[in-house]
C-alpha cells in the first residue's frame, strides 16, 4: 500500500490538468494569439461559473489593451457557443464602461440576447429604450421574427412595427414581409398575406420561389405551392434539391420527391442530409414502402458514415403504421452498426428502448465500448447515461465506472466528482469505480490526499 501511495504521488506531481476551450483557432486566431492570458482566464471564469465581466475588469485595471474589437469578438463567441447569459453579461459591461459609441449592430445584438435570457416582454422594454436613430432595419426584423415565432401571436403589435418599417423606408428586403406573412398564416388570415404578396411587387421586393412556395403552405394553399415549387426546379440549382424534397414532401406526392432525387443522384454527391430529407419527406407523404425501400436499396448499401436520426426515422415510421415487427428488425440491425457518426443518439436510443423484452444489455454494452474506441467519447456519455437510466436493466458497477470515467474525460472532473456523490448508488460503489476515481485524480493531477483516500477505501475492499 505505502508503495502504491508513493507511486500516485508521483504520477500526480507530473500529469496535467485538461482544459475546457472555448475559444478556437478558427476565427480571430491572430488576436486570440495576442491575447493567450485573457483567453485561459475567460475560459477559466466559464470552467468555474464565475462572471466574465470581474476578468475583463481586472484585466483592464491591471492595465492591458482592451479595444472594443476585442470585446465585441469575445461576446460574439461566446453567442456563437450559445452561452447567451454570460453574452449578455460582457454586452451590459461594455456599456457600462462606455467602452466605445454603439452603432445598431450592438444594440441588435443585445435585443437578441435580452430575448434569450430574459425573455420577450424585456426585449420589448429594451427595444423602446433604443434611440429612434439607431432602430435600423436589422432590429426591426428580429421583432417581427419574435412576434411570428412567439406563442401569443401578438398580431397588432406586429403589424405596428410593420408600418413603422414602412415609414421608416426599411422594408427593402424580403424577411419583414416573410415573417409577416408567416404570421398571418398561423392566425389564419389569407387575405393578409395576399396583402403582404401585393405590397412586396409594388416595392419590387422578391422572395425566391422557395421562400413563395413556404408562404403558400403556411396557408394551407398545397396547388399555389407547388406551382411555386416547380418554377424553382426548373432552376436546375442543384443546391436547392434537398429544400426541393422536403417541400414537395408538404405540398406533391412521392412521385414528385422521387424525381427531385434522381436529378440529386445526377448532379450531387449523395450524403446524409441528402437521405434525411428523402425519407422524411416520403414518410411525411405517408409512403411508407417506397421510403423502407430506398432506405434499404440506397442508404444501407451507400457506404455513408452512419447517421443514426436516419433509421430512426424510419423506424418511428413503421411503428406509426402498426408495422411494429419491421421497426423491432431495424432497430437490431441498426444496433450492431458501430459506424455511428458524431450525431445525438438519444432518439435512436428511446427508440431502440420501445422493443421492450427483444433488449440484450450485451449488445448495447458493447455499442458504449465501441464509441470509446473510436473516440467519439460524447456520443459514448450520451449512451453510458441512456443506459445507466434505464430501470429495465439490471447494472452493474461497471457499468457505473464507465460513466464515471467518461464524464470526467467529456464534461471534466468537478461534474465527475458531482457524479460520484450523488448518482451512484453505495451498493455499485465497487473497486471498479474506485479504482475510475483514482484514475481520474492521477490524470487531473489533483490532492495527494485524496488519491491516498481513495486507496485506502479501495483496502478496505478486500483488494
Amino acid at each position: 500500500m505505502i508503495s502504491l501511495q508513493q507511486h500516485a504521488k508521483r504520477i500526480l506531481a507530473h500529469s496535467t490538468k485538461p482544459r475546457l476551450r472555448l475559444f478556437c483557432s478558427n476565427s480571430n486566431e491572430t488576436l486570440w494569439a495576442s491575447n493567450q492570458v485573457l483567453q485561459n482566464r475567460i475560459e477559466s471564469a466559464l470552467n468555474h461559473k464565475a462572471k466574465i465581466s470581474t476578468v475583463l475588469e481586472q484585466w483592464r485595471q491591471q492595465g492591458n489593451n482592451l479595444n472594443p474589437t476585442l470585446v465585441r469578438g469575445i461576446l460574439e463567441k461566446l453567442r456563437d457557443t450559445k452561452r447567451f447569459p454570460q453574452a449578455l453579461e460582457v454586452s451590459e459591461w461594455m456599456v457600462e464602461r462606455k467602452m466605445c459609441s454603439l452603432v445598431p449592430e450592438d444594440y441588435t445584438a443585445r435585443f437578441d440576447l435580452v430575448e434569450n435570457v430574459l425573455g420577450f416582454e424585456e426585449a420589448e422594454k429594451f427595444l423602446e429604450k433604443v434611440p429612434e436613430n439607431l432602430r435600423n432595419e436589422s432590429m426591426y426584423t428580429s421583432l417581427l421574427k419574435s412576434y411570428a415565432e412567439s406563442g401569443n401571436k401578438d398580431v397588432d403589435r406586429a403589424e405596428a412595427a410593420f408600418k413603422k418599417m414602412r415609414e421608416l423606408g426599411l422594408l427593402l428586403k424580403p424577411s419583414p414581409y416573410s415573417y409577416m406573412m408567416s404570421l398571418y398564416s398561423s392566425v389564419g388570415n389569407r387575405g393578409k398575406v395576399d396583402e403582404v404578396l401585393r405590397e412586396m411587387k409594388e416595392n419590387n421586393v422578391k422572395l425566391d420561389n422557395l421562400d413563395m412556395a413556404k408562404a403558400y403552405l403556411r396557408v394551407g394553399s398545397k396547388r399555389e405551392a407547388r406551382e411555386m415549387l416547380v418554377r424553382a426546379e426548373e432552376l436546375n440549382d442543384p443546391s436547392s434539391y434537398e429544400e426541393l424534397m422536403r417541400l414537395y414532401g408538404e405540398a406533391g406526392d412521392s412521385g414528385d420527391v422521387y424525381r427531385i432525387w434522381n436529378l440529386y443522384k445526377k448532379t450531387r454527391e449523395q450524403d446524409n442530409d441528402g437521405f434525411l430529407a428523402l425519407i422524411e419527406s416520403l414518410l411525411n407523404l405517408d409512403d411508407i414502402n417506397i421510403a423502407a425501400e430506398m432506405y434499404y436499396s440506397e442508404y444501407a448499401l451507400s457506404g455513408l458514415e452512419f447517421d443514426v436520426q436516419i433509421p430512426t426515422m424510419l423506424a418511428s415510421g413503421f411503428r406509426k403504421h402498426g408495422m411494429v415487427q419491421q421497426a423491432d428488425i431495424l432497430m437490431n440491425k441498426t444496433l450492431r452498426n458501430i459506424r455511428f457518426g458524431n450525431k445525438p443518439i438519444t432518439p435512436f436510443l428511446e427508440e431502440w428502448g420501445k422493443m421492450g423484452s427483444q433488449v440484450k444489455p450485451s449488445e448495447f454494452r458493447d455499442l458504449i465500448k465501441n464509441l470509446q474506441d473510436s473516440n467519439k467519447l460524447s456520443i459514448a456519455l450520451e449512451a453510458s447515461s441512456w443506459f445507466c437510466d434505464q430501470k429495465m436493466i439490471n447494472l452493474f458497477p461497471e457499468d457505473y465506472a464507465d460513466r464515471l470515467d467518461l464524464t470526467e474525460k467529456v464534461l471534466g472532473l468537478k461534474e465527475a466528482d458531482k457524479f460520484f456523490d450523488t448518482s451512484i448508488p453505495e451498493t455499485m460503489k465497487g473497486y471498479s469505480v474506485y479504482t475510475t476515481l483514482l484514475n481520474m485524480y492521477t490524470r487531473a493531477h489533483q490532492d495527494v490526499g485524496e488519491a491516498e483516500a481513495i486507496f485506502e477505501k479501495m483496502g478496505e475492499l478486500g483488494r
